[in-house]
């Protein structure tokens, strides 16, 4: 048996249920940095690999050797009599999930159950993991169909085509599909401020004054966040590229002082004027500073994008 999941937290509990088996973690923050259509999963991996090392989460050689470990035991999968999937109901989990369901669909397994319950495995007890084992159910043509449905779109080029998988009604085969989907949809730049959903409540989480990013993230996520899915690494990211830019929205307090790396939830920070006139709606951030991120399939770049997200609307607006 092969137990494939979203990270390392949650492989503690998955072995304590004490059946017997592999797990395999998944590892990769897939809301973040490039994640192309039209590439099998091995070069994918290096696309991927190649990123992660960029932000000095790890040599690019061992980033790269763990990918290739990781396809490598999923593509043995076929050997094992069962693989179950432990998944989330965040965007994290749901996005891995989907490039799995992806994978699956090409390399069919007699026996692939799902595991997708409304909470957090890294947590749970040995008997609440039992329990959730032995509920598993068999993985449906129709999730397959729905997983590589929304993989190619969020893969592609258009957001409209991840829009339309969000809104079908064929959505409800992985119920907490959608609600990851239109979450990922807040991410690109707001009609009117140019903030994503993430980079919006980071400038109101420092408006009230400065403070460290350790006292911001929960402010800015874990306290207005339906499902928790932004770890403390890729959030940090977030804040360095709202201080960096002609017009920074957010300064580091007490630069040039100490030894302190900047990149710290030790740090402290704080809202520009630049910020506030974007918090309250009378700048837009892509003009100040624009942009240069993927989501996706979809490079956002420079001062004039494409596509932006209609709040009002809850929809994706050409830019």
């Amino acid at each position: 048996m092969l137990h494939v999941t979203n990270g390392d937290a949650a492989v503690g509990p998955i072995r304590a249920v004490g059946v017997e088996g592999g797990v395999l973690p998944w590892r990769d923050v897939l809301h973040e940095g490039p994640v192309p259509g039209g590439l099998p999963l091995p070069r994918l991996s290096e696309v991927r690999a190649d990123y992660i090392a960029s932000l000095g989460w790890g040599p690019a050689d061992e980033v790269r050797r763990q990918f290739a470990g990781r396809d490598g035991a999923l593509a043995a999968a076929g050997k094992e009599d069962e693989v179950v999937l432990w998944f989330e109901h965040d965007l994290y989990d749901q996005l891995q999930l989907i490039q799995l369901l992806d994978w699956f669909a090409d390399h069919p397994h007699p026996r692939l159950t799902l595991i997708n319950p409304p909470e957090y495995l890294g947590g749970i007890t040995a008997q609440r993991a039992r329990e959730l084992f032995d509920a598993r159910q068999p993985v449906t043509r129709a999730q397959l169909a729905l997983g590589r449905r929304a993989w190619d779109a969020f893969r592609g080029t258009d957001p409209r085509q991840l829009e339309a998988v969000l809104y079908a009604e064929s959505a409800d085969a992985l119920p907490h599909l959608p609600a990851a989907l239109f979450r990922l949809l807040e991410e690109y730049p707001a009609t009117g401020s140019g903030l994503s959903r993430s980079e919006e409540q980071i400038l109101i989480a420092f408006s009230a004054g400065p403070r460290t990013l350790a006292d911001a993230y929960p402010a800015a996520h874990h306290d207005v966040e339906d499902a928790v899915w932004l770890g403390d690494a890729s959030w940090m990211g977030y804040v360095e590229r709202l201080a960096a830019g002609a017009e920074p929205l957010l300064a580091w307090e007490g630069d040039g002082e100490g030894s302190e790396p900047r990149v710290s939830m030790r740090r402290r920070a704080r809202i520009t004027d630049a910020g506030r006139e974007v918090l309250w709606g009378r700048a837009d951030a892509l003009w100040m500073n624009g942009t240069d991120r993927w989501i996706g399939g979809v490079h956002l770049a420079g001062r004039e994008v494409p596509w932006r997200w209609d709040a009002d609307e809850e929809r994706i607006a050409e830019g």
